[in-house]
């Protein structure tokens, strides 16, 4: 028996039996039930509800997640799994990967804008930094040969910007290496990288 049927915070209405909640579920879905307080209603039924409430709920709160910033097919689901069952996260977002607003290919692209572009890290730190978000390996891998990274020009630049103080001296360069190594570039990469800066270095 459905006592009392009371709205709730957000776009929900809770469903009350002998004064304790049975159930929250969304507004609209209560509505086109045709939900009414003093009737009874089978446990199947309002199992169902919860259900299908959770499931709108879950792709009503993707969406607006989405609104904000993209996100890998891996960590939406995560995030909405906080507030929502496994398969209802899990079929949020097979259902937006289906028409296309979840894309962890276009999400490894906006990625590596900002991880080459902005934090200057190279191809192993990028493989690293996708593969932490749950983007597969051959999808990181055509994301990165679309953009095309020039990692010496890439090294280069680091030189110039951050690290030109630390060459003087054994320790220093020792140092840079290891800094470079950190920010995904290979050993040999730095090291032709090096020879070519104190070369023009010197030559000026």
């Amino acid at each position: 028996m459905i006592d009392e049927i009371r709205r709730q915070k957000g776009h929900l209405v809770g469903l009350y039996s002998e004064g304790e909640l049975v159930a929250s579920l969304d507004c609209d879905l209560a509505a086109e039930s045709r939900l009414q307080p003093g009737k009874d209603y089978p446990v199947p039924l309002l199992r169902a509800l919860l259900e299908e409430s959770q499931r709108r709920r879950a792709k009503a709160k993707a969406l607006y997640l989405l609104e904000y910033r993209d996100y890998s097919r891996r960590d939406l689901e995560k995030r909405l799994r906080n507030d929502f069952d496994e398969e209802s996260a899990r079929e949020t977002v097979d259902f937006l990967a289906e028409i296309g607003a979840v894309d962890d290919l276009r999400y490894a692209e906006a990625a590596i804008r900002h991880l080459a572009g902005h934090k200057c890290y190279g191809r192993r730190r990028i493989l690293q930094e996708l593969a932490m978000k749950g983007v597969d390996r051959d999808t990181a891998e055509a994301a990165l040969d679309a953009y095309g990274l020039d990692e010496q020009a890439m090294i280069l630049a680091l030189l110039e910007k951050k690290f030109a103080k630390d060459l003087d001296t054994p320790k220093g360069i020792q140092r840079t290496i290891a800094s470079l190594t950190r920010y995904g570039y290979a050993y040999g990469d730095i090291k032709d990288a090096l020879r070519s800066y104190t070369d023009s270095f010197e030559d000026m």
